[in-house]
């Protein structure tokens, strides 16, 4: 040990060469930024916050798409002989299928996460809405026929997508 070090020992950090250096503490010294864990834990058992007209859209949008597949399913909506031909399978059983699981589940997902105020709500809310605005766009090009509810329900999917968006912006605003 260097007996100057020693000699000299007064508040101060020891340089790497044995010596002390006056008034600099390399321990006090903060060059990177601490993350306040406790208070991040925090925020994360905080529940989301609430979105009611969110549920409540996705809900009735679930109804429709589970009300059209019933009807796909029992024959009751028929879209005659030549567009029945274009489906997959030939089968309206299968397309009834499809807009249950593509577009119901999804809505009926956001709608139970935004009752529970579930963190999870943006998120679910941003695949439910790309879900329903492809199967318009696929529903469009498969079937080659067009009705006036495809860019209203298209509208519906982009106002699902855009409001689990505003879970994704940056803090702070900005």
């Amino acid at each position: 040990m260097n007996v100057g070090a020693r000699a000299g020992g007064t508040a101060g950090a020891w340089s790497r060469f044995g010596t002390r250096s006056p008034g600099r503490d390399p321990r006090k010294e903060k060059t990177v930024p601490k993350i306040d864990w406790k208070r991040l834990r925090r925020q994360e058992k905080r529940p989301a916050r609430r979105r009611p007209w969110l549920g409540s859209w996705t809900g009735l949008l679930a109804v429709f798409a589970y009300v059209g597949a019933i009807g796909l399913f029992t024959g009751v909506l028929d879209f005659g002989a030549e567009v029945n031909e274009r489906l997959p399978f030939r089968s309206p059983v299968f397309a009834g299928v499809s807009l249950a699981v593509i577009v119901g589940v999804p809505m009926t997902v956001v709608t139970v996460f935004a009752a529970r105020r579930d963190n999870r709500t943006g998120p679910a809310a941003v695949v439910a809405g790309l879900a329903l605005i492809g199967w318009i766009v696929v529903e469009a090009g498969v079937i080659r026929t067009y009705s006036v509810l495809q860019p209203v329900c298209a509208l519906a999917g982009l106002a699902v997508l855009m409001a689990g968006l505003k879970d994704f912006r940056p803090p702070g605003g900005a």
